[in-house]
């Protein structure tokens, strides 16, 4: 594996995981060894990660692609829907992303049920597309790859399942929020874990 694009940015990286002065271990050994007891710290960060998701998501989905519309004098302006008061995981992804959700079943999830797919194996295999590309977005920029984030989307499959099985209403709302508040912030740990042990173990 090649000396990584910008060392710079990832150095700082494991003073999320402070160090204990009586006992001599480091964030750095935190992340070597995964010490949970310390690992666990960075998951104060959660609701900030979550956010800072939320400008993110106001930003682009709200306001730069209603600009380009604007420009491109698009009449089609339905980016997104009231994901936030979704009652089922996949109400969430259906509606979160608009643009793409349309996209997954045209060419994903419409040609599968003509050609006798049922409905759940054409659901299925969206999720796994969808993965794929969340694995790979993130793989090629950090040049190795990991699979927490297609693990991270293909664990929506069985959460869906068991969210419309087992919780309605506003249980369903607050599973799919802390599905979202908490399981960015653990892939992001992962990654940040697998990235400094590959290029900066061992490394004064």
């Amino acid at each position: 594996m090649g000396a990584p694009a910008s060392p710079c940015l990832l150095r700082p990286l494991p003073a999320l995981f402070p160090g204990d002065c009586g006992t001599g271990v480091t964030g750095a050994d935190a992340l070597q060894d995964m010490d949970y007891s310390r690992i666990i710290e960075p998951l104060k960060l959660a609701v900030p990660n979550h956010l800072i998701w939320l400008i993110f998501f106001y930003w682009f989905f709200h306001s730069c692609l209603n600009v380009v519309a604007e420009v491109m004098q698009f009449g089609d302006r339905e980016f997104y829907r009231d994901w936030w008061n979704s009652e089922s995981v996949t109400y969430f992804w259906q509606n979160w992303n608009i643009p793409v959700h349309k996209w997954c079943l045209r060419h994903f999830y419409k040609p599968m049920l003509k050609r006798g797919a049922s409905k759940w194996a054409a659901q299925t295999a969206v999720f796994l597309a969808s993965a794929f590309f969340h694995e790979y977005l993130l793989s090629v920029p950090l040049k190795m790859f990991r699979p927490w984030a297609f693990m991270g989307m293909a664990a929506q499959i069985p959460l869906a399942w068991f969210v419309s099985r087992f919780l309605r209403g506003n249980y369903g709302n607050a599973a799919v929020w802390m599905s979202l508040i908490i399981g960015q912030p653990i892939a992001v740990l992962m990654y940040v874990h697998d990235y400094y042990v590959l290029n900066y173990e061992g490394n004064p």
